[in-house]
């Protein structure tokens, strides 16, 4: 039975969001998180997993994102969307049996759903450009 991972990418963005907008840490975000909404434990697992490679490669990532994004100061960039990408950069890169298309088309459906009216293209713009500098799309992607 294939499970969609949809529930552990809204639960990992939301813990990100409130570690970045109060300062708390993982643990202290997650009692807030898991109580405004119903999250099963396999998608709860999935999304730390998230937020642990996150948090671990964050420096280097948001680094990246900077170069990636010359047109769009970071600092000013829709946090949602910021988190959004940072979630598809470690998934692009640490998760293996995640292809690179489903990414992309999750990450861009949360955006639509969470941040702004523009954030889906943003941010598959950006997921686009990070997967193709890695090789990680096939010749019928460009």
């Amino acid at each position: 039975m294939v499970v969609s991972r949809r529930q552990a990418r809204v639960f990992a963005m939301q813990v990100l969001y409130g570690i970045e907008i109060t300062g708390c840490t993982p643990g202290e975000a997650i009692p807030a998180v898991l109580a405004s909404d119903d999250f099963q434990k396999p998608m709860q697992a999935y999304g730390m997993k998230l937020v642990d490679l996150v948090l671990e490669h964050r420096g280097e990532f948001e680094t990246l994102l900077r170069t990636m994004s010359l047109e769009w100061d970071v600092e000013r960039m829709a946090l949602l969307d910021k988190i959004l990408i940072l979630l598809g950069f470690v998934e692009l890169s640490f998760v293996v049996d995640v292809p690179a298309k489903v990414v992309f088309q999750e990450m861009v459906q949360i955006a639509n759903k969470y941040s702004t009216e523009q954030s889906g293209k943003f941010v598959n713009g950006i997921l686009n450009q990070f997967a193709r500098d890695r090789k990680m799309l096939g010749e019928e992607n460009d």
